[in-house]
């Protein structure tokens, strides 16, 4: 019989058992926080730690199992918990809330009274000189026993030095602490404690190694995984069985056997699952299978004890292998082939941790392919739009992602490109880029159109913040292209004009002919007056009032059938308005009374030729809509302020101040039955030949392009109401002073004038008129003269005006060719109409002046002194 240990023998086991739970504390620490492999493994680890946080069962389960609390804490007083891990349920009998922020109490409360000052003291000692501590220490169980802990821990410094938290774990060690008293008074209970000890630290470190192999960012080595566990745990066989066919077959996937032991993975395929129901039926209720006597197995697992025996099987414990949402996916055990096994619960929870886990990995692995299958999903979807999607950040405008509608447009990647450079050509940050606003307003969608002059496309853009995979927020932009959808409103819009200028063509042709009226009149009279100076010129000044006139009226119709853009500038609308009742007064019939009720002078933010196309609309369809029955016309122009009540569905719109353009009449009103579809393309009660059933339509387009909106109000028999709220700008608007009449001989000069226009009347009176100022004037009836004229003498010219349409050469192309030749001559550009070279083209080729016709001979004779004196 062995003699009692002396007390050297016990203090040596004793100081063996903590070498050995220092050894299984570094096991620990490598599961929780770096990989096997070392910090050179430290990205692919925390990417890993990523998806094992987003599973969250493996890092709670693992340290459950291994019954220690891992924690931190702020170094104060009462040591605030700011983490503790579940385990610390079990082993102060106190939920981790408790103990969270010191919710209920704080963990210094639990520690025995007698202890408490010496743990102070180890830490702040430890900390203060920035070396980790370890400590035993009682606490008092919620059950009112006292439990030993071992804790060992360190500081948290920041780059300041100054400590920021405290981190540790701590393991119950009442086990080992009784074991060591116990061990003085028994040197064979000692004996069979540390057994037991050291079997437990194996177990423990199997499954840290073990665990290492989820961490990896490649496929598990489940082989390597079976092999360690097979060794520590001293067992035949380990194995995986996957459940397939929905449930039908067993599959032994995976097995690695002992030196001496029969593989049987090759026999254990596709086995039918229906034949081993006692097997199945005990998983599928959560139930491990711990068998300790395969001969003992009872008749209802008959077919299960014929094949475990045919394998040589003695004893074997299985668990079972979860997928999502609890979905039974196979089994995890161990074999004994040579003897009779009574299974610890050691045993068992090992292999339920390494069941865990792989579960686990399952579910990580469906995830991913699942990710896979929805991102692929996703990428199909926006490659087969055809509207141009791409994602950017807000803040470096680096450009994240692009479907596959907006990369045909490049040959190049744009991936990580610059969205502002490849998008638009420009070295820095587009100046109506709408990061910021979305920024603010997000989640909204902000909508707007844009015209890319790089792809020569216009585009309705939809864009708003979203959240990217990394959590940071991106810019989100989908634009569909609407370049032809623009094409084909512009061309309405003209028929519209036309339909409405054919409405006004009786008043045009009324306006005109007394116009003409009176130029004939006045002319007569100057010839009747030709001895009478003083009469004739007061005459002839009446002739060239009605010029004027006409002028302006040929003006006013031009701008309004012009085939152009959206060119929004500050705008009164008072004349506009005004001018419109002019020109439809010819028209209206005379049993119409037209109330003019216009008042305000408020300036918006618009195209001209917009708002007046909105105002004949509406007053043609008021008028109309009266026809011979005649009635009263009201037309209103007012300021309102609206607050957000009174704008009511408008949630795109500001509160403030609107100008309000009413139009209203005494007709037949308008059913309700048709009143929601007035506003759409095409909708017409008017009879065939007599209207496009544009006009509405357009002018609720104006209306939404303009950022206001429309109205009205009719009832059957009383007429209908139209308003139209538009956002009126803050101006200041200058009074007009009355022209004094200037002396045009002031405007003399001996400069040498080239003087090119197809018309021969223009030509002659403009040459006659800057003769008898003194200049001396070469007149040529087209281009290509002019220029052959130039050619010859190019120094003996000081100021150029030419025509711009006419035959064999164009006075654009005229003007291209004499400033190759001598930059700095100024050119005076004439024209009555012309579709695209507008006065923006001229200034930019190099052109002084883009005047309209008719010009007076007056404005003529000023625009040249000023331009040669400048």
């Amino acid at each position: 019989m062995d003699e009692k240990p002396s007390y050297e023998q016990l203090e040596r086991r004793i100081a063996l058992l903590e070498k050995e739970n220092d050894l299984l504390q570094k096991q620990c620490r490598c599961v929780t926080k770096e990989p096997i492999d070392g910090p050179a493994e430290k990205n692919v680890f925390e990417n890993r730690q990523i998806n094992l946080n987003q599973d969250g069962f493996l890092y709670e389960s693992i340290l459950s199992n291994l019954q220690c609390i891992t924690y931190r804490c702020a170094f104060d007083k009462d040591w605030t918990m700011i983490y503790m891990s579940s385990h610390v349920d079990g082993l102060t009998g106190y939920p981790p809330e408790d103990f969270l922020h010191s919710a209920v109490r704080t963990f210094e409360s639990i520690i025995h009274p007698d202890d408490t000052r010496y743990v102070t003291r180890v830490v702040n000692e430890a900390v203060k000189l920035r070396q980790p501590w370890e400590i035993e220490y009682r606490v008092c169980h919620k059950d009112g026993q006292i439990r030993w802990f071992y804790e060992k821990g360190k500081g948290v410094f920041d780059p300041q030095g100054q400590v920021k938290y405290l981190d540790g774990f701590i393991i119950n060690i009442t086990k080992r602490k009784e074991a060591e008293l116990n061990l003085k008074e028994s040197g064979e209970k000692h004996r069979i404690l540390l057994e037991e000890l050291r079997y437990h630290n194996t177990i423990a470190t199997a499954i840290a190694k073990a665990s290492s192999f989820f961490i990896s960012p490649d496929k598990v080595d489940y082989q390597a995984i079976l092999r360690i566990m097979g060794e520590s745990l001293s067992v035949n066989r380990v194995y995986i069985f996957e459940i397939m066919d929905n449930g039908r077959t067993l599959s032994n996937t995976y097995e690695w056997c002992a030196k001496g032991t029969v593989p049987q993975i090759e026999n254990l395929n596709a086995l039918d699952a229906h034949i081993f129901s006692w097997w199945t039926n005990q998983l599928q209720g959560g139930k491990n299978i711990v068998i300790e006597d395969v001969a003992n197995l009872s008749g209802q697992a008959a077919a299960e004890k014929q094949i475990l025996q045919s394998q040589q099987i003695q004893s074997l414990v299985c668990v079972p292998i979860w997928a999502k949402g609890k979905k039974l996916w196979g089994f995890m055990g161990f074999d004994d082939t040579q003897k009779k096994r009574k299974w610890t619960e050691t045993e068992i929870e090992a292999l339920q941790v390494i069941g865990e886990m792989i579960s686990g990995d399952l579910e990580r692995n469906a995830s991913e392919k699942r990710l896979e299958f929805e991102r692929k999903q996703l990428l199909s979807i926006f490659d087969s739009l055809d509207g141009n999607i791409f994602v950017s950040d807000p803040h470096t405008y680096e450009i994240l992602y692009v479907n596959k509608a907006l990369r045909k447009y490049f040959d190049h990647e744009l991936i990580g490109k610059l969205c502002y450079r490849e998008f638009h050509g420009f070295d820095s940050p587009c100046s109506f880029c709408s990061n910021k606003q979305i920024l603010e307003e997000k989640p909204k969608i902000h909508r707007w159109e844009f015209y890319n002059a790089l792809m020569d496309k216009t585009f309705s853009i939809m864009d708003r913040i979203i959240s990217w995979p990394d959590g940071r927020d991106v810019r989100f932009d989908l634009a569909i292209d609407i370049t032809e959808k623009k094409q084909i409103e512009s061309c309405l819009r003209q028929a519209q004009k036309m339909e409405a200028i054919g409405t006004l063509a009786g008043g045009i042709a009324h306006d005109f002919n007394n116009i003409l009226a009176g130029i004939l009149g006045y002319v007569q009279l100057a010839q009747f007056h030709i001895l009478e100076p003083e009469m004739a010129e007061k005459d002839l000044e009446k002739v060239l009032e009605g010029a004027q006139r006409a002028t302006l009226l040929i003006k006013q119709i031009l701008t309004f059938s012009r085939h152009k853009g959206d060119e929004r500038r500050p705008l009164v609308v008072f004349p506009l308005v005004q001018e419109t009742l002019k020109l439809l007064r010819s028209v209206i019939p005379s049993n119409i009374q037209i109330k003019n009720n216009i008042v305000s002078k408020a300036m918006i933010l618009a195209d001209s030729t917009q708002i007046h196309q909105l105002a004949l609309n509406l007053c043609t369809n008021a008028y109309q809509a009266m026809g011979n029955q005649g009635g009263v016309l009201t037309i209103g122009l007012n300021e309102v302020v609206l607050g957000k009540d009174q704008l009511g569905q408008e949630q795109n719109l500001l509160p403030g101040k609107y100008l309000k353009f009413e139009v209203s009449d005494t007709g037949p009103g308008i059913e309700k039955a048709i009143q929601n579809k007035i506003f759409d393309p095409y909708f017409t009660t008017k009879k065939m030949g007599k209207g496009t059933g544009l006009g509405l339509a357009m002018v609720a387009g104006i209306v939404k392009k303009h950022n206001g909106f429309i109205t009205v109000h009719s009832e059957p028999g009383e007429g209908a109401s139209f308003k139209v709220f538009l956002p009126v700008i803050a101006s200041k608007l200058s009074i007009e002073k009355p022209k004094i009449k200037e002396n045009i001989t002031s405007y003399s000069g001996k400069e040498t004038i080239m003087l090119v226009d197809d018309e021969i009347d223009i030509l002659i009176s403009q040459q006659r008129f800057l003769t008898g100022l003194g200049y001396k004037v070469s007149s040529f009836e087209d281009g290509e003269s002019a220029l052959q004229a130039f050619l010859n003498h190019p120094h003996a010219f000081d100021l150029i005006v030419t025509d711009m349409t006419m035959p064999r050469m164009s006075g654009d192309k005229l003007s291209k060719e004499i400033l190759k030749i001598k930059p700095d001559i100024p050119i005076i550009l004439c024209t009555g109409f012309h579709e695209t070279f507008t006065r923006e083209v001229a200034l930019e080729l190099g052109i002084r002046k883009y005047v309209q016709k008719p010009i007076e001979v007056g404005v003529l004779s000023k625009m040249i002194r000023d331009i040669l004196d400048a």
